[in-house]
């Protein structure tokens, strides 16, 4: 009896791995951007493409994979690189919230929930963060944000997509925050 019990508790546990195994596809392989335009280095999947979001802001991206069609629930990265032009502390910490709240608030509406949070680094520096979720019919729309606390630069990430496609590209999409580098004046 004790045997049969422990087999079916390692068995139950065997499924619960498996699960969260396959739950979420590998990250993809990363090539490097070359654009001497850009104020920062940043590594994506073959077939994928960074671009400058039109409009007045300079310092919004959109990644995508290159079949992107604009679908809502297709996977995409917005990226948010700025330096503001203070060397003050309190003045920087100031402007970037002031360039960030206005952005999140366009790409993640109040219907959201959060359902964790977390720190990581991002560019050598401490970030936040938040995993947000809504249902979406049979599905859910996900997403996470984050924001780093750089001393020079505001920097945040926003990335979305219907369950499926974000658990096939959610590893890809920490990857590509991991391989970001704020340029130097000696690059």
């Amino acid at each position: 009896m004790r045997t049969r019990r422990r087999l079916s508790l390692v068995f139950l546990a065997a499924l619960l791995l498996c699960g969260a195994c396959v739950s979420r596809d590998r990250a993809l392989r990363l090539d490097p951007v070359v654009d001497e335009t850009f104020p920062f280095e940043i590594s994506l999947p073959e077939n994928w493409s960074i671009q400058q979001e039109p409009g007045e802001d300079t310092a919004r991206y959109l990644i995508v994979p290159n079949d992107f069609t604009g679908d809502e629930g297709a996977f995409r990265i917005y990226l948010y690189f700025n330096k503001p032009e203070t060397a003050d502390l309190e003045e920087h910490l100031t402007v970037s919230k002031a360039l960030i709240e206005p952005w999140l608030a366009e790409l993640v509406s109040d219907d959201y929930e959060i359902y964790n949070k977390n720190e990581i680094r991002l560019a050598r520096e401490q970030a936040m963060v938040l995993d947000f979720a809504k249902p979406m019919g049979d599905t859910y729309r996900v997403g996470r944000v984050v924001i780093g606390s750089h001393p020079t630069h505001v920097i945040a990430f926003v990335a979305m997509a219907d369950e499926a496609e974000w658990n096939m590209y959610v590893r890809t999409f920490d990857k590509i925050m991991r391989s970001l580098k704020i340029k130097t004046t000696n690059d």
